[in-house]
């Protein structure tokens, strides 16, 4: 059993490393929304919430057509499905665990943060991102608040 062991932990590591070090599948957006298109619009502008609430929001269909009354080349049968059911079914790249707390107001609009800061250079995308612009973990925050010079206190962020 003993002389077992030794491979078991191994096996066991090398799949944690695995599954750890494997990029994300890529996501697939409904529309082929092009961000440099809209390069001149303040991100805040379509991305309701962000300067004022904890969640930054995704347009819906109908915010969408206020400035597009016919669909946009390349979207076709998937502005028709969207602006029918007023959504269009974005799928979210990021997930915080429930313990953590992150406002965007905060960071936005107290913080005076650039969206860029941790979206990256989406002014400049042709179509949606496929993956999150960076892993957000832990050290991902605490890195950004050194170089800031803002609270590392567990409890800012914590719940």
């Amino acid at each position: 059993m003993r002389r077992y062991a030794g491979a078991v932990l191994i096996v066991i590591a090398v799949s944690v490393a695995w599954v750890w070090a494997l990029p994300t599948a890529p996501i697939h957006q409904p529309l082929a929304f092009s961000h440099a298109k809209h390069a001149k619009i303040d991100c805040t502008v379509c991305h309701s919430g962000a300067a004022s609430a904890a969640h930054a929001g995704i347009p819906d269909a109908p915010f969408c057509v206020r400035c597009h009354a016919t669909a946009p080349a390349g979207t076709g049968a998937a502005w028709d499905r969207g602006v029918a059911a007023r959504s269009f079914n974005w799928v979210r790249l990021e997930r915080l665990p429930d313990h953590v707390m992150f406002s965007h107001r905060r960071h936005v609009t107290l913080g005076r943060l650039a969206c860029e800061s941790c979206h990256g250079e989406m002014k400049t995308r042709t179509t949606p991102p496929t993956a999150a612009p960076r892993r957000l973990e832990m050290t991902t925050c605490l890195d950004c608040h050194r170089q800031q010079g803002i609270t590392e206190d567990c409890n800012a962020c914590h719940r």
